[in-house]
């Protein structure tokens, strides 16, 4: 039995459906899609269900606010634009996320003490800063 994941569209409008998996639910925001196709294998590796990846802001909004999420994962900079809004879709929603970002500076006010991954960063980093993102989740999570 398939399950259907959420759907996005691509640069050329096409509608991707993402097929899901049991693990947990984890949303991917980032705006080049070789990194996002990277994380993308590595959670699935983990054992994590992606949701997206949402390659802008747009599609970030509309997945940060009406998918089924664990957590998130997501670049400060989508393009020229910021992630902020994302940001603050999943603290009212009370989902935990960190950020990663080629940036030296981390968001400043309510966002300041969120986790941040900077690039390049590690497969290691990543399962880490996982596990320290989804404690609750540790009897579920699979074994990173």
């Amino acid at each position: 039995m398939s399950s259907l994941g959420s759907a996005s569209s691509d640069n050329n409008g096409e509608v991707r459906l993402a097929q899901l998996k049991a693990g947990p639910q984890v949303l991917v925001v980032e705006d080049h899609s070789v990194i996002a196709s990277l994380l993308t294998d590595d959670l699935n590796e983990f054992g994590y269900s992606v949701v997206g990846p949402a390659l802008n802001l747009a599609e970030a909004m509309v997945l940060a606010g009406t998918s089924t999420l664990d957590c998130a994962i997501m670049d400060i900079a989508l393009g020229e634009e910021s992630a902020l809004p994302v940001a603050q879709i999943l603290s009212d929603r009370n989902i935990p996320f960190l950020f990663i970002t080629g940036l030296m500076e981390k968001p400043e006010g309510a966002f300041h003490d969120v986790p941040t991954l900077e690039k390049p960063f590690t497969t290691e980093q990543l399962r880490c800063a996982l596990q320290q993102l989804l404690p609750s989740l540790e009897g579920i999570q699979p074994d990173l």
